[in-house]
């Protein structure tokens, strides 16, 4: 089976290479990227790039957030709450979780481009962000883990890493090694827990729900230990309670594996 990963992107051309090959050198044979009213020139890297990769650009839609706003928690909540209120009737009866303009463009988006891969079949989808990495500690290939699911989703815990030392234009695997601990997760709560990515055989990818479930169903969480899930969000989200005191070089060192073979 073929092994894709689905994302939408926006302003994130300084990190697409090091995404793409990073997965590649990990199994995936496909990328579908939507680029939502891009502001870059993330189509261009991505053409250049090799393999399988569709660039599917958007025209602008409902509001963009960016700058201070964006940055800015208690304003971001403030600016969620308030575009919720204007559209509650719509999002009702949508009955999924659509909290602002970006997930409501990620569901609009997201659904049919899954579609094309439940029909087509004979694949396992994912949707990653482009902050989001997928690791496989042993340093094997994503198909160790598809080749012996017995459920049709298969979920992968969330670990933010620490990005605060990155810089653009610098290897961010690389930079960036410590990451949190499941023992301040679970104490901590609050949801994050459970948050989650999910690798969805084709047959099982529809209806869509989210970009964390993808859909609703059977599934199996993978063992961390076996298969995770790395966020490298920036700017970094710093929460007091979740201290980055995990030091992890999994995902740095299957791309210096790669790196060696290819010399």
């Amino acid at each position: 089976m073929q092994h894709v990963i689905v994302t939408m992107s926006r302003g994130d051309a300084p990190r697409l290479a090091e995404w793409v090959n990073y997965h590649q050198n990990l199994g995936f044979d496909e990328f579908y990227v939507v680029l939502d009213n891009p502001v870059d020139n993330s189509a261009d890297i991505l053409s250049a790039l090799p393999g399988d990769i569709v660039v599917d650009e958007r025209p602008p839609y409902d509001v963009y957030w960016s700058g201070e706003e964006y940055v800015d928690q208690p304003r971001r909540w403030d600016l969620m709450k308030a575009w919720r209120a204007e559209r509650s009737a719509g999002l009702e009866r949508w009955n999924l979780p659509i909290g602002d303009p970006q997930t409501l463009r990620q569901t609009l988006y997201l659904a049919g481009v899954l579609n094309l891969y439940a029909v087509r079949g004979d694949c396992w989808v994912t949707v990653l962000d482009v902050d989001e990495f997928l690791v496989v500690p042993s340093g094997g290939s994503i198909r160790d883990l598809t080749g012996v699911a017995t459920a049709p989703r298969l979920r992968f815990k969330n670990y933010n890493v620490d990005t605060r030392e990155w810089q653009i234009g610098t290897p961010l695997l690389a930079s960036c090694v410590n990451r949190w601990h499941q023992d301040d997760i679970d104490a901590y709560g609050k949801g994050w827990q459970h948050r989650v990515k999910s690798l969805v055989r084709h047959d099982a990818l529809l209806p869509f729900v989210s970009v964390h479930a993808v859909s609703r169903g059977p599934y199996a969480v993978v063992d961390p230990g076996v298969g995770r899930l790395h966020h490298y969000r920036v700017p970094d989200q710093a929460i007091p309670e979740l201290p980055y005191r995990v030091v992890d070089t999994a995902a740095a060192n299957i791309t210096r594996r790669s790196t060696e073979s290819t010399r």
